[in-house]
């Protein structure tokens, strides 16, 4: 949940320093930017050292940067000094992903870790998104803040569970030699990080301009925000289970196909359907194809790497896809129509399929001899 913040809050805070502190939108525009990139810089500079660093020691750096970061936030009013407090809640989040994604992709069913693990985020996203505007209201952006960083703090709890130092468990289909997969990018993990990068240049191509798409279908801007919440909340988490409940029962080759494909229909039905119903059923089903195939999607990374440092790059390379998909949105944007949007969508998730196939039979391939 701590790692998850800049991703989670950035639209709240974003409107929050607009319509109560008296930014413009380009500043506020530029904080988000800034707290993004010191998450994928945090990931790029502390990648090296997992494996080799304590994980608690993860834990705390990521608890104070963030509550240092949020507690600061409430008292600065001047933007020049509020981008180095972003940027540091950013790295914060860094080193709370080096601990989950570590985890996770060094238990015997990655797949099923990443699974439970994005189905808490996404419901805490959603309860967070439903409550944001009342603490917003009664507390101002403090009120944001200090929620955070009380969340955060919680996190001190589980500090003593954690192991110190990566388990020599491996995921099912990867052999010795996998295990142990140096730093440098073996051309599998190569790909993966590419296939990682445009799904989610998609995401944010849509994900930025998905409530404007919800207003142009007739909906108003509160009824939208109550769609997207609900959507993640419900479909998001729901998606989550389901590859939990499934797990590798279906393989690793047939979860990216639903997924995929599910996402390109979604994208299509959302900017080529113009009704409020087709809103609703396109955004619920976006959110559950998402976070349906992210679990099998990073349990494919894990699959090469059970340190997590791959998983890690592809948390990287989402961040960056989510940075970069809404400035190629908003250029191919023409006057009001959106449909340029969902197409580029749609063709950035047929080539992730593309990409992810070969990469999921390999890993298939490789588990089946090993059962043999």
């Amino acid at each position: 949940m701590a790692g998850n913040t800049p991703l989670v809050v950035q639209p709240m805070i974003v409107g929050a320093l607009v319509d109560l502190r008296g930014f413009t939108e380009r500043q506020a525009g530029i904080v988000a930017a800034v707290e993004l990139t010191g998450l994928t810089l945090g990931i790029l500079c502390l990648i090296s050292a997992v494996g080799r660093v304590r994980r608690s020691s993860f834990a705390l750096l990521a608890v104070t940067a963030i509550v240092a970061a949020n507690v600061a936030t409430c008292f600065v009013t001047q933007f020049q000094w509020l981008l180095p407090l972003r940027f540091l809640s950013g790295v914060g989040a860094a080193s709370a992903f080096c601990i989950s994604s570590s985890l996770a992709s060094s238990s015997s069913k990655p797949e099923n870790s990443f699974a439970i693990m994005n189905a808490i985020c996404i419901a805490y996203s959603g309860v967070l998104t439903l409550l944001s505007s009342s603490i917003l209201q009664a507390h101002g952006l403090p009120g944001i803040m200090l929620t955070l960083s009380f969340i955060t703090l919680l996190a001190l709890l589980v500090i003593p569970w954690i192991s110190p130092e990566v388990t020599s468990a491996a995921p099912a289909g990867v052999t010795h030699a996998a295990a142990k997969v140096p730093l440098a990018i073996p051309l599998p993990v190569f790909a993966l990080l590419a296939m990682m990068l445009l799904l989610y240049t998609g995401h944010g191509a849509i994900w930025a301009f998905q409530e404007r798409i919800g207003v142009a279908a007739g909906l108003t801007e509160q009824a939208v925000g109550r769609s997207l919440g609900m959507s993640m909340l419900l479909w998001g988490v729901g998606g989550s289970l389901l590859a939990r409940l499934l797990s590798l029962s279906l393989g690793r080759i047939v979860p990216q196909v639903i997924s995929l494909g599910a996402s390109f229909m979604a994208v299509l039905l959302l900017v080529f359907g113009t009704t409020p119903v087709a809103f609703a059923t396109s955004s619920g089903l976006i959110a559950l194809s998402w976070f349906y195939g992210l679990p099998y999607q990073m349990g494919l990374l894990a699959a090469h790497d059970p340190k997590g440092r791959a998983a890690l790059a592809g948390t990287m390379m989402s961040t960056a896809g989510m940075a970069a998909g809404p400035g190629i949105a908003a250029f191919l944007l023409v006057g009001r129509a959106h449909w340029p949007i969902g197409v580029f969508a749609g063709i950035c998730y047929l080539c992730a399929l593309a990409i992810a196939l070969p990469s999921a039979r390999s890993v298939a391939r490789v588990a089946n001899l090993r059962a043999v």
